[in-house]
């Protein structure tokens, strides 16, 4: 018996991206075999995979992904099926070759919205272990320390929208000249001006605020 269509590609897909697939691809490959071998499955679902991976922090390219048929039961109301809605799209956390990708893997979904005001701003803090401890979406301050200058407050109580990876390559502004570790927050327009201007005055440091 001939194989599905999409279950060529799927096998495809594997062998290309082997050792960066992620546990959501891996569950495709079971759900996939069981529908292959079951005559009353269901129809196929277009899905967008990372075809290479993705640091956090990079746009997302036309070549950095691709599309793969899927049983429709695999998708889910936060799959993307058009490469489209990812192209552009900067991305929030780590993601392997061969992810399955939603709108959640994005800077912006839930953090930034055309409707509360928000925009995205970068900065660097010295202590690049405390970058270390922190995660995309956790809550904090930024505080400013000056030589000869009190302390205080830049901005207090933002989330956290990405943590680009040292070197990656893609990355905002995380060139490996630059010291530090980058940062970026979804804020206010009056916080983003402060955040901008102290990156400039201030050595920066945060504090992890609990929500």
């Amino acid at each position: 018996m001939t194989p599905p269509a999409w279950l060529n590609s799927l096998v495809r897909a594997v062998r290309w991206h082997r050792r960066g697939l992620g546990l959501i691809a891996a569950a495709i490959c079971v759900v996939a075999v069981l529908t292959a071998l079951d005559p009353s499955a269901s129809s196929s679902h277009t899905v967008v995979i990372a075809s290479r991976p993705l640091a956090a922090g990079v746009a997302v390219g036309a070549d950095d992904v691709t599309t793969l048929q899927v049983p429709a039961e695999v998708a889910t109301s936060a799959t993307l099926a058009d490469p489209g809605a990812a192209i552009g799209q900067v991305v929030a956390v780590p993601r392997p070759a061969g992810t399955v990708l939603t709108s959640s893997d994005f800077v912006g979904k839930g953090l930034v919205a055309d409707s509360d005001g928000l925009t995205l701003v970068p900065f660097r803090i010295e202590d690049k272990g405390v970058a270390g401890v922190l995660g995309v979406g956790n809550q904090i301050s930024v505080v400013g320390a000056n030589p000869g200058a009190d302390t205080r407050v830049i901005a207090s109580r933002v989330r956290i929208a990405a943590l680009p990876s040292p070197g990656s390559s893609g990355a905002l502004d995380d060139s490996s000249s630059s010291s530090g570790a980058l940062v970026i927050v979804a804020a206010d327009s009056h916080t983003a001006r402060e955040l901008a201007a102290a990156a400039s005055e201030y050595t920066l440091s945060v504090v992890l605020e609990s929500d």
